[in-house]
């Protein structure tokens, strides 16, 4: 039986699952996100959601501003889960490479949708894989080769630097392959369906000298805690379209022309499937910025910085709209809702 796709059909990322790639861009480019067109706020919030078509498109700007299509293994060195802070410590800091093989594939369900990591075992071999869905193009090429370096960093801080996989399958046109085989150290196979790096079962089963090892317990709040498991799937049309709308305050206060924009249809187009669910896009516009401004205030942040980040004009404009939400002015709430808090 078909399956009709989503209305809203989109997934996402968090902005620290860039940050390995963002930042050696710029130590290998002198590059920065606002030279890639890439919103300056999601550096400094690291839990951001992102859609990932405008990753997409950010990976094809990549190609464009480094004029190299093979810019990804000049920065391979540097492509590694431990440049994503305390998240990627806890990746890496097992004992053995099962466990971080393990937390790498579940653990990222938490950071991007839409996309599958996972070990596909064929007899003596496992095939650590990856697919999304959601990338195309020549971003479709650089995301593979993103992930498939990645895999291989990780293979080798358990297994030492010298450590070649045995297989590489790439999701797109050759691309840089002398590099890339050097750096790979075996066979790529390109226009795969799905990103693979493929080694023997026996090197999950063997006890690894793994030297790298965290300096600090990855401790989240419950706050942090449940922004790090609020993860929309594509099929959550509620979730999704919440998401993009807040995702959009990065360009200013959220309008139906960037919020229709993302999802790829029209203004009129998007209005219609909003009514499909009995929504209107100003009043769920309405409730997405109130209850980010309640994340703000549990973070004990003034109301004038909530404010400017809600993309509102002034105080005066947010005070009317949270109240008319909360019955109460967003000085009233935060008092009460902190109150709360310390007992």
């Amino acid at each position: 039986m078909s399956v009709s796709p989503p209305l809203f059909n989109a997934a996402f990322t968090r902005a620290i699952f860039l940050q390995p790639l963002l930042k050696a861009l710029n130590r290998h480019y002198s590059l920065s996100p606002a030279q890639l067109d890439i919103p300056e706020v999601l550096y400094r919030e690291p839990m951001r959601l992102i859609p990932f078509s405008d990753i997409n498109r950010w990976l094809e700007n990549m190609e464009r501003q480094t004029g190299d299509p093979a810019f990804m293994v000049k920065l391979a060195e540097d492509l590694t889960f431990r440049e994503m802070d305390r998240l990627g410590e806890w990746f890496l800091s097992s004992p053995e490479l099962a466990l971080s093989f393990r937390r790498i594939n579940y653990g990222t369900s938490c950071l991007q949708a839409g996309a599958t990591f996972y070990g596909e075992q064929s007899g003596k071999f496992i095939k650590w894989c990856y697919d999304n869905h959601f990338s195309h193009g020549r971003g479709r090429l650089h995301d593979s080769l993103r992930m498939a370096i990645m895999f291989t960093n990780t293979l080798r801080d358990f297994l030492g630097h010298d450590y070649q996989p045995l297989n590489v399958e790439i999701s797109g046109p050759p691309c840089g392959e002398k590099a890339l085989r050097a750096f790979f150290g075996c066979d790529i196979r390109w226009n795969a369906p799905k990103t693979k790096v493929w080694l023997y079962v026996s090197v999950l089963e063997q006890s690894n000298q793994h030297l790298y090892q965290s300096q600090r317990p990855m401790m989240l709040s419950n706050l942090e805690l449940d922004e790090f498991l609020n993860m929309p799937q594509p099929h959550d049309a509620a979730k999704t379209v919440y998401e993009m709308i807040n995702y959009s305050r990065c360009f200013g206060f959220p309008s139906l022309d960037t919020v229709a924009g993302k999802f790829s249809l029209s203004p009129q187009q998007f209005q219609r499937r909003l009514r499909l669910y009995g929504w209107n896009f100003t009043s769920i516009t309405s409730y997405v910025l109130c209850n980010q401004a309640i994340q703000y205030m549990q973070a004990d942040i003034p109301i004038a910085e909530i404010a400017a980040k809600l993309g509102y004009s002034n105080v005066q404009s947010f005070s009317k709209a949270f109240q008319r939400q909360r019955r109460e002015t967003p000085t009233q709430y935060k008092e009460k809702l902190l109150e709360r808090m310390r007992h």
